[in-house]
């Protein structure tokens, strides 16, 4: 399996590399950014984060192992604050009219306010990281499972 290596900025094809995957996940920024815009301060604005990524993947950019990379990590990036968001408004559906609602509510809003911050924070830190040559792998993300994992597990047992 092949690793990707970080660009330098020695050629105007570097550079288109660099944008483009500085884009990967700069356009999920202005993703939210435009839901809240048109929606107000929602709860799951933070899930339209995931379309600015699909946008760049879309795109002939995509082509460069490097941008690639960081294409595929915003994507699975934001499909995780997607499903976080998710589960927080799930949750707050499921305990409406609960007992347990008084001590839920605050808190699953404050986890609300985490998640957001937390989005905030790593979207920028990987443009920047993207923007000057240098991979970056979001702390945040759920993986998906692997096949080979649970078949080497059971075989251990």
């Amino acid at each position: 399996m092949s690793t990707v290596q970080p660009l330098t900025l020695n050629d105007k094809q570097a550079r288109l590399h660099l944008r483009a995957a500085a884009a990967a996940h700069l356009s999920a920024l202005v993703a939210v950014l435009v839901a809240v815009a048109c929606l107000g301060p929602v709860i799951w604005a933070g899930g339209a984060g995931v379309t600015g990524p699909l946008l760049v993947l879309a795109s002939p950019a995509r082509r460069s192992a490097f941008a690639r990379s960081h294409i595929d990590a915003a994507v699975r990036f934001n499909l995780s604050v997607a499903a976080y968001l998710a589960t927080i408004g799930a949750v707050l559906k499921l305990t409406t009219g609960s007992p347990y609602t008084v001590q839920l509510v605050p808190f699953l809003l404050f986890v609300n306010m985490l998640v957001a911050f937390n989005w905030l924070v790593f979207t920028i830190i990987a443009t920047q990281r993207a923007a000057t040559g240098q991979l970056f792998t979001y702390p945040m993300t759920l993986r998906p499972p692997h096949p080979g994992r649970a078949v080497r597990r059971a075989r251990s047992l």
